[in-house]
């Protein structure tokens, strides 16, 4: 007989929102995806192994190329923000919406 498991009451657990989630969720919303995750991108034709970042049209291989997890965009090293995972393009929008703040 467990009488006492009924008298426990479970503690009210906040959702689970803060800035940062509520700052990505307006990005997401303003931002409209150019690509969806985990589409290729775009591949140079007559040429093997080599895609165009979608920032600077330049080719790379695929392992030099990262998709933005805001726009899908697929973008160089110069052309990515490693601090926030996110394309060049994304981040103007980013320090935009830092500085309306």
């Amino acid at each position: 007989m467990t009488i006492w498991k009924k008298n426990l009451q479970k503690p009210d657990k906040p959702e689970p929102t803060t800035v940062k989630n509520n700052l990505y969720l307006e990005l997401r919303k303003e931002i409209k995806p150019l690509h969806e995750q985990g589409d290729l991108p775009t591949k140079v034709t007559g040429s093997f192994g080599r895609y165009y970042c979608d920032l600077c049209n330049a080719t790379f291989p695929i392992e030099e190329l990262r998709q933005c997890s805001l726009c899908g965009r697929w973008a160089c090293n110069s052309c990515f923000t490693n601090e926030y995972y996110i394309c060049n393009s994304c981040n103007g929008v980013l320090k935009l919406y830092i500085t309306k703040e």
